[in-house]
């Protein structure tokens, strides 16, 4: 069963290829390397990369690569925009690039998940969501919201959800200081 983390960017990117090289680029300048594979355009303004780090877990296993989208343009991801917020509480309306992190496997990239995570904060002032948490993944680190959120990821039957828990927590000031 894969699971997907999304990311409501404002950019002014106008080139889905061109917002995927600017953070690929990003993820490079900081943090390790990454071995991944172009899986190309599919439409005006949707491209898509499949990526890792070629990190083992802590256990000897090579994490499994995760697939990042990216959909460039309002008209573009306006139903997703619709669909995560209909009432515009976060104040997504009007994003113009929507980055899509799927994750499947037995050995999930949660190290990769945080340095995406991260660069994209930093480089488009990312509102990140997923369907079981909403908007409350990106809370600022209550023991009950990464305690929901551990047990979404359980039900999801991906392993090594103490990493996710230290990812979020770590990520957590990052992400309350760029709101």
């Amino acid at each position: 069963m894969a699971y997907q983390l999304s990311f409501f960017c404002r950019s002014g990117e106008e080139r889905g290829d061109e917002a995927l090289d600017r953070l690929l680029d990003h993820l490079l300048e900081t943090g390790g390397g990454l071995r991944g594979e172009w899986l190309g355009s599919y439409e005006d303004g949707v491209v898509a990369f499949r990526l890792g780090t070629g990190d083992s877990d802590g256990l000897g296993a090579v994490t499994d690569l995760l697939t990042l989208e990216v959909h460039v343009g309002v008209a573009e991801i306006a139903e997703s925009v619709i669909a995560a917020s209909p009432d515009d509480e976060r104040g997504i309306w009007g994003c113009d690039l929507l980055a899509i992190v799927t994750l499947s496997g037995d050995n999930p990239d949660w190290a990769l998940v945080h340095r995406i995570w991260a660069s994209v904060v930093d480089l488009w002032r990312a509102v990140p969501w997923d369907e079981s948490s909403g908007f409350e993944i990106a809370a600022s680190g209550s023991t009950a919201e990464l305690t929901s959120h551990q047990d979404a990821a359980r039900s999801r039957r991906f392993p090594n959800t103490d990493a996710v828990d230290q990812s979020l927590a770590r990520l957590a000031p990052t992400l309350s200081s760029s709101r």
